[in-house]
């Protein structure tokens, strides 16, 4: 009860509640990018600091591991502010930081960090694992990537809010990441995230982390492919035809098709039967094409 009343109360913060200043109470306000862009370097400035001196002064492999996972966690959520910056000016706002995505991301946060140091006060520099280490620091490179070159090449056609309808810059994207994957921003997104915590050789939340993510994208993949089969037709069917999705057990609507075998596409469903789109950690193809 105390645990979920300081998580609401985080998220209370995060969202800039009971604030009036026009520039703080909406999104679009100065005041809220401004106080994010300095709160993220000044994480970024302490955390780059601790690594830089723990050689020196701790000598503590747990230590070198917490301020790099600070250190990604602060640079995903600057290029996620960053690229819409430089794509859709008209649009980008502090909840383009990602910051504030919602209350059960926040929880997650808190408890990936209350693992490690819990683990950390009881196992002590039993806790870092090289090999585990340095699979996680893949995982990161691998998901920041696909992430931001996603964005990158979608350009205007990325959106951190699924889109129902086409405005005139999107496009179906094939190009780029968009060869290798169906949906790298999701992709990316998903690898990132299990990525963090598996650097910080957190079991548990590790664990918990990839169930959350998997059941988020194993109803989300599906209702986004019907939005972009709806908007795009036969386009999108033979270019999802030929592109793998490549999250675990993430079932598309539209599967991979191979030589010689029959096309089928499934019956579209909306995310646990809804009717609405939900908020997404990204929506890949612009009208549809990705998100937050």
């Amino acid at each position: 009860m105390v645990g979920l009343l300081l998580v609401n109360r985080i998220q209370s913060v995060l969202n800039f509640d009971g604030w009036e200043s026009p520039q703080f109470k909406s999104s679009a306000g100065v005041g809220r990018i401004g106080v994010a862009g300095f709160g993220l370097g000044i994480i970024v400035g302490v955390h780059v600091c601790l690594l830089a001196v723990n050689p020196w002064i701790w000598r503590s492999w747990p230590l070198a591991q917490w301020g790099l996972y600070v250190t990604c966690i602060a640079v995903f959520h600057f290029t996620e502010f960053f690229t819409t910056a430089m794509f859709k000016p008209t649009v980008v706002s502090y909840d383009s930081f990602v910051i504030n995505h919602s209350t059960a991301y926040t929880m997650a946060v808190i408890a990936s960090a209350a693992e490690f140091w819990v683990e950390f006060l009881v196992f002590g520099h039993r806790k870092f694992q090289p090999v585990v280490f340095v699979l996680g620091l893949g995982l990161i490179a691998i998901g920041q990537f696909f992430r931001s070159a996603a964005m990158w090449t979608a350009r205007e056609s990325f959106n951190h809010l699924i889109v129902e309808h086409l405005a005139p810059e999107h496009r179906l994207i094939t190009h780029g990441v968009y060869r290798i994957f169906r949906h790298p921003s999701y992709f990316g997104w998903f690898w990132w995230c299990v990525g963090t915590q598996v650097l910080l050789c957190n079991p548990i939340v590790a664990l918990l982390y990839a169930g959350a993510a998997w059941n988020f994208f194993q109803t989300r993949v599906p209702y986004e492919e019907a939005t972009l089969l709806r908007l795009f037709g036969e386009e999108y069917k033979l270019y999802a035809q030929r592109t793998p999705v490549a999250i675990p057990f993430v079932k598309p609507l539209v599967p991979v098709q191979r030589r010689g075998s029959a096309q089928r596409v499934e019956k579209p469903r909306g995310p646990e039967g809804a009717a609405e789109p939900r908020r997404a950690p990204d929506s890949d193809q612009g009208s549809s094409n990705k998100t937050d």
